[in-house]
């Protein structure tokens, strides 16, 4: 049922490397990115504990599967008016208010962890699930996601979240391999120019995640964490063009700036999201002989903090209907 092996590299960054020279419309500002670095110590990295009141406490068992149900469903929250959920007196927006809907509905008795319940679960249950002002965006295919997990599971881990988890043996590649493997909602990989780039960036995200809410305790123990990628949106590139690391063509500017909608495998956005990935691998490579224990996971969350201060941003995102991110 499970692989035997272990996995060398989930194949991210040599996909993304090998489609770098290809690219037309993005390119990387190595001088700027190195600029960037310098003002990087290692105070201003972390990673985050997720001890916010959106997650669940529960159980650990409870917190792990709220981790895999979210990244099922985390993608596109940039609808208007924005989407937001209320949540232990506190309005919620983007991918917190998907946790505090997750967290709200097991606080409601609602059978999310029943993986039987969950394969089944109908249109009106799910929108009591996410009942709140504003719009999201996608959500048949959020609740196709969700069907499909409960499915998955019921039929390859016994109906268990966990028992998922512990299929990856500890390892967060191979944990992320068995997500893909075995769930096509998180196969995140896009043809371009020929090739065939690899993302996997919500499953990715979900052994991050896991790694960091349990500090790499019980379902966080994960090793080789550090092999991880940054989580190619579009959050990241948005702060990274603003700080003048990513270069975009006139014509990708103009409908990014415009915020004219790009399609979801344009080889404009799989350009975005390459630069994205290896930028962030520059960024790591440049700080490596000063923080010789920096990783990809850090340097996503410094960005995407970042991309939090909507303030100090001079360009809009893109806009890309997309279920991968």
């Amino acid at each position: 049922m499970y692989r035997a092996q272990i996995l060398e590299s989930l194949g991210v960054l040599e996909s993304v490397e090998a489609a770098l020279p290809a690219c037309q419309h993005v390119t990387i500002d190595e001088v700027r990115l190195a600029d960037v670095c310098t003002g990087i110590g290692a105070d201003d990295l972390r990673l985050p504990t997720w001890e916010m009141p959106v997650f669940s406490r529960s159980s650990p068992d409870a917190l792990a599967a709220q981790i895999l149900l979210f990244n099922a469903v985390n993608f596109c929250y940039w609808g208007f008016p924005k989407w937001q959920v209320q949540f232990g007196g506190e309005l919620w927006h983007g991918s917190l208010a998907m946790l505090a809907a997750i967290n709200r509905a097991f606080s409601e008795n609602v059978p999310l962890l029943d993986a039987a319940q969950l394969s089944q679960l109908t249109e009106d249950e799910f929108d009591h699930i996410l009942r709140g002002p504003g719009r999201l965006h996608l959500l048949p295919d959020r609740l196709a996601n969700w069907r499909q997990v409960g499915t998955v599971l019921s039929d390859r881990f016994n109906g268990r979240f966990t028992d998922l988890i512990a299929a990856g043996r500890g390892d967060a590649l191979l944990l992320v391999e068995t997500l893909v493997d075995y769930f096509p909602a998180f196969d995140d990989a896009w043809p371009l120019y020929g090739r065939r780039v690899r993302f996997y960036k919500r499953a990715q995200l979900a052994a991050a995640m896991l790694y960091e809410a349990f500090e790499g305790r019980q379902w966080g123990e994960l090793s080789r964490t550090e092999r991880l990628t940054v989580f190619a949106d579009y959050k990241l590139p948005q702060v990274l063009r603003s700080l003048g690391i990513l270069i975009y063509s006139p014509g990708l500017a103009a409908s990014v700036d415009g915020e004219a909608p790009i399609r979801a495998g344009d080889p404009r956005e799989v350009e975005i999201r390459v630069a994205t990935v290896w930028a962030g691998e520059l960024m790591r490579r440049a700080l490596s002989p000063r923080l010789p224990n920096i990783t990809a996971m850090q340097l996503d969350y410094w960005l995407w903090n970042a991309g939090q201060q909507q303030s100090s941003l001079r360009q809009p995102y893109h806009r890309t209907l997309t279920t991968a991110y």
